[in-house]
Formats: structure tokens, sequence, C-alpha cells
């Protein structure tokens, strides 16, 4: 095992353990979702780590769940699409087992007698629950059996003064879009990748126009001084939190917001609202976004008019799954409010730009030539992801 040394990238063996990541995965909560994937009763959202599939859902009682996307009697799969609805029942399409909404129970089990469910042996056969926690709309899972839930309690008291203003744990959203990739890179490449922003100025020009370049890097201009200073009155009189929170409170959580140039109301290449609906609280469009990064795998950020989350799980050592959700008000139309190519295009963009990075450097790791680079400066924020990562793999 190569040695690792803080301030630098992962050595090679790191990389590819595919047992190190299942450590941490298996032990730490992870993001996987929000309320707004599945904004009704009955809908669920199914999602993939390693050979493992899982689904969110959406109880007739309000709660959102997860459960393994596998059957208790001959493990075929139970949800097939991407997102969906359910009807009175989880049904397995192979034997027509069927399932509680609520708990995962089995309700139903053709060909055992009308008995089974409740008997000890179908009692044990129902749906196995993932443990999750929700913090303002946003959902968390942890796969251990027995969960530390102190740091969602800290995170939850860090992130509330940022997120109030959207309400977004109290439902009022919808899911506009979904898109998901199996992306042949590592999925450590990815999460390295979205840490820092040294890279943005020459290969994210689209987002450049957006937002100044000095938002991502940490330099600061006077020209950027300006612009932020006046968000700064902005936000204080719309009584927004605005101070960033780089992973000092807790280890796995930064918050910040940051300034659009001040003829863009929305993120989208040509500055228009992605969506003629507000959310939350918002009377009028702000032209910033707050920015929330979660380790081990997600970054998420709120707008005045909609939410765009992204995050990524592991399927093996040399490639992942990228999911993006773009959620707005529950009440705006497609075609009316929003157009799902103009919501979604700055994202879509820029997510495509560093999947290429990603590949790259995913085949870079596996040649006998690497050697772990040194982080800058200003990427210090990969720097912390390393030594989180390397802390809670160990």
């Amino acid at each position: 095992m190569s040695e690792y040394t803080s301030g630098y990238g992962f050595p090679q063996d790191v990389i590819f353990d595919e047992a190190r990541a299942r450590r941490v995965l298996n032990n730490k909560w992870f993001f996987v979702g929000t309320r707004g994937d599945v904004p009704e009763p009955r809908n669920y959202f199914n999602f993939q780590m390693f050979d493992d599939q899982y689904f969110l859902l959406h109880g007739t009682d309000g709660v959102v769940r997860c459960m393994v996307n596998r059957c208790m009697h001959q493990s075929a799969r139970l949800l097939k699409q991407n997102t969906g609805k359910c009807s009175a029942s989880i049904i397995c399409p192979n034997h027509q087992w069927a399932y509680n909404l609520n708990d995962g129970s089995l309700r139903n089990a053709p060909g055992f007698g009308k008995d089974f469910p409740i008997s000890a042996e179908g009692a044990s056969r129902g749906l196995r629950q993932i443990p999750v926690v929700e913090l303002s709309g946003m959902i968390f899972a942890c796969l251990s059996d027995d969960p530390d839930y102190s740091d969602m309690d800290d995170i939850a008291k860090i992130i509330a003064p940022y997120t109030d203003p959207f309400a977004f744990g109290k439902g009022g959203y919808k899911l506009a879009h979904h898109h998901r990739e199996v992306v042949d890179a590592n999925w450590l490449m990815v999460m390295i990748n979205n840490r820092e922003c040294c890279h943005c100025t020459n290969n994210h020009k689209g987002l450049t126009k957006l937002f100044d370049p000095s938002s991502f890097n940490g330099a600061v201009t006077p020209a950027y001084k300006e612009l932020f200073d006046r968000a700064v009155q902005r936000w204080e009189g719309l009584d927004l939190a605005w101070e960033e929170k780089a992973f000092s409170l807790n280890d796995s959580v930064r918050v910040a917001r940051y300034p659009m140039y001040e003829n863009y109301k929305s993120i989208t290449f040509d500055g228009k609202p992605a969506s003629k609906q507000l959310i939350g609280r918002f009377k009028d469009y702000d032209p910033s976004t707050l920015s929330m990064w979660f380790n081990p795998n997600a970054w998420i950020h709120f707008t005045s008019d909609h939410i765009a989350t992204n995050w990524v799980l592991p399927l093996g050592p040399e490639n992942c799954a990228l999911y993006s959700s773009w959620i707005v008000h529950e009440d705006a139309i497609e075609g009316e409010d929003y157009n799902v190519e103009h919501l979604t295009d700055v994202w879509k963009v820029t997510n495509a730009e560093d999947v290429g990075l990603c590949r790259s450097m995913t085949i870079g790791a596996k040649s006998a030539y690497y050697r772990p680079g040194p982080f800058a400066q200003d990427e210090q924020h990969c720097k912390q992801f390393c030594d989180w990562y390397m802390q809670h793999s160990a």
C-alpha cells in the first residue's frame, strides 16, 4: 500500500480500492436525493451503488424512506424505472409478491397462502430498509446497522439558517427534470474535480459568463469585491445567510453564497429566469446561488427559482453513476413557466465538460507513471476531501 501524504492527491492503490470505498459508504451518511425527487405520495426514485440497487419512496404517511430494490422471494428487481409512481403496493414483476408502501412489509405472496405474510417466515420477508435522515428536504442514507446520527444533527444546525428561506422540507416543489449517466471515471476523480475550480476559467467558458472566476478560485479582485459587497447588502436586506462555512464546523459540509453578475436572473446561459415561478419566500429574482457541498458525494445549488442537485456514487473502480435533478415550484407548468432545455443548460454543459476531465484523470491515474500531485493553495478543498476520505476509510 502506497503512503498517503496530506496535501497531495490519492495514491494509485487508494483511488481504485473498492474495499476502501465500501468502508466509507457503509458507515458514513451520503446524499441520495431530495423530497423534490419524490414530491407526492407513492413517488419513487431509484439509485445504484456498486451492484446494489435502492429506491426512495414517498409513503402515503408523508415519510420518505429508502429500501433495497430487490424482492425478498427470488431477488428480482422491484421498481425498474428511474423514477415513477407505485400503485397501492410495491409489486414484484416476477411472482407478484406485494409489499406495503409505508414499511416494506410483505402484504401478499401468491402460492404461499393468505396467512403467510403474518407468519414468522413471512414477517421476516419484508423489504430491507436503509436508515435515512431528511435535512431541509435533502435526504441522506447510511448503510450501517448502527448509524451515528450526531453528524446529521450537526449538519442540520449548520445549514438551517441558509435553507430556511426555501422551506424545501415542507413540500411545494416538484421534479422538473432528472438526468443520470454512467460515467467511465473513478468516483474519487469526480469528487476531486468538483472540490476545486482552478480549472473553471479554461474549461467552463459558459459558467464563467455567469460568475466572476474569483467566485471559485479564491482570488479577490477589486471588481469582484465590489460585486460581492453589493450582494451582501442585498442579502442582508433579504435576511439571507451568506457567510461561508467551509468544513470548519463539521468536516462533511461546506456552505457558501455566491453572487452572479447582476444582469443574470438565474443559472441559465442567457441570464433569463429558469422558471417564472419563484420558490420559497423569494418575491423577486436574486442573482446568486446558495451552494452546498457534502462529503462524500454531493454538491447542490439553490437559486430563487429552482434547485439543482448533483451527486455521484461508485459502480466499480473505474466507473460511477452521476445523478442530477432540477426542482421547481410545484405550480410551475412545463412549456409555460419553464422549458427543460433552458432550465438545465448550464449544469448539463458544465457536467459534460467535467466528465471529460474526470475520464482523462482516471486514465492517467491507471498509468505506471502516475504520481500524486500537490494541491495548490486554491485547491484546499481537495486536500480537505482527501484527508476526510483517508480518515474515514482507514
